[in-house]
């Protein structure tokens, strides 16, 4: 309540406080039984010819072509698109849904992972996120989308068009662009990605995903490069080779699951503190925390290693200035 529609604030406040049985109020309250009469938007995915227009042609992708692990490495809502760790794992949907869909398209199943900062007495120091969407590629003649999706954030029904709109040519490293429009109860939104087999930038293919995006009146250096240095292997020790700096390329980062270093069980304060912690964050302002989170983002004009035509710049004009 104290956010009063701020996103920042909003995105904020479940970094600190995100947890299952929060995602299970907020469901009950707004969707399932309208305790809180906050919704302004109509639930219900749009049809694939009433879906907004792309930004520019779409490129043909099959279900098959996404197959497996990418990586998002650009993105250019700063509100949906920016947090760190972000990897989506495809594969294909279980039977009974894929025949139950199959007049729509064909359905995949979509595991959708990232990281937000959490600063809070006896918690992680990160909060990592798992959700799980059914995305389903559209087969109706003169779609104006690739695919659409749904699942669930926060606690609210999501539902999106998807738009690829870039891919990568023969010899440069894998990449996808994805644009999007999306809406739960209370907004509407759209946003875009670049997607990568691996989780840093894929230098051969920069310039090309510059180009893809001026055309489709997205501008690259306004992106944020997003942080995925959680899958980069462990600190070189005394004598190992040392770990390259981020946005590089990092050996086999694509094998290193999330699950495999899980989370340490978050210490329980005293009572005693638990209580003081308590009554402190109900009276505190969650909008400096939620600012805080979105200003750790860094703009692709920030990244030293490109230039602003995406074109990869010799190592000794960034080395020194301590670029990411």
């Amino acid at each position: 309540a104290k956010c009063m529609g701020d996103t920042q604030c909003t995105v904020g406040c479940f970094a600190k406080f995100g947890n299952p049985v929060l995602d299970d109020v907020l469901s009950c309250t707004i969707e399932d039984q309208s305790c809180l009469k906050i919704a302004i938007v109509a639930p219900g995915a749009d049809g694939p010819l009433d879906a907004p227009l792309p930004p520019k042609p779409l490129v043909a992708v099959t279900p098959q072509q996404m197959a497996g692990k990418w990586y998002k490495v650009m993105g250019w809502n700063s509100n949906y698109d920016c947090y760190d760790c972000q990897r989506n794992s495809f594969r294909p949907a279980a039977r009974q849904q894929a025949m139950a869909i199959a007049a729509d398209g064909s359905a995949v199943d979509v595991d959708v992972e990232y990281s937000l900062p959490r600063q809070r007495a006896g918690m992680p120091q990160d909060f990592h996120a798992q959700l799980h969407e059914k995305l389903v590629f559209d087969t109706t003649p003169g779609s104006h989308r690739t695919a659409h999706t749904e699942g669930k954030m926060f606690g609210l029904t999501f539902w999106e068009n998807w738009y690829v709109i870039g891919a990568n040519d023969r010899g440069e490293d894998a990449f996808r662009i994805v644009y999007y429009t999306g809406k739960t109860l209370q907004n509407k939104y759209e946003g875009a990605f670049v997607y990568a087999r691996k989780p840093d930038l894929p230098a051969s293919a920069m310039p090309h995903i510059y180009s893809i995006a001026r055309q489709a009146g997205l501008e690259p250096t306004s992106f944020c490069a997003i942080d995925n240095r959680c899958y980069a292997a462990p600190a070189a020790t005394a004598g190992e080779t040392p770990q390259p700096p981020p946005f590089t390329n990092v050996a086999a980062a694509d094998t290193i699951e999330l699950d495999e270093a899980p989370l340490s069980a978050p210490a329980t304060p005293p009572p005693r503190m638990g209580v003081l912690r308590d009554a402190q964050e109900f009276l505190e302002d969650p909008r400096p925390f939620g600012r805080a989170i979105f200003e750790k983002q860094k703009k692709m004009s920030e990244i030293r290693e490109f230039d602003a035509d995406g074109r990869s710049l010799p190592s000794e004009n960034f080395r020194s200035s301590g670029s990411r």
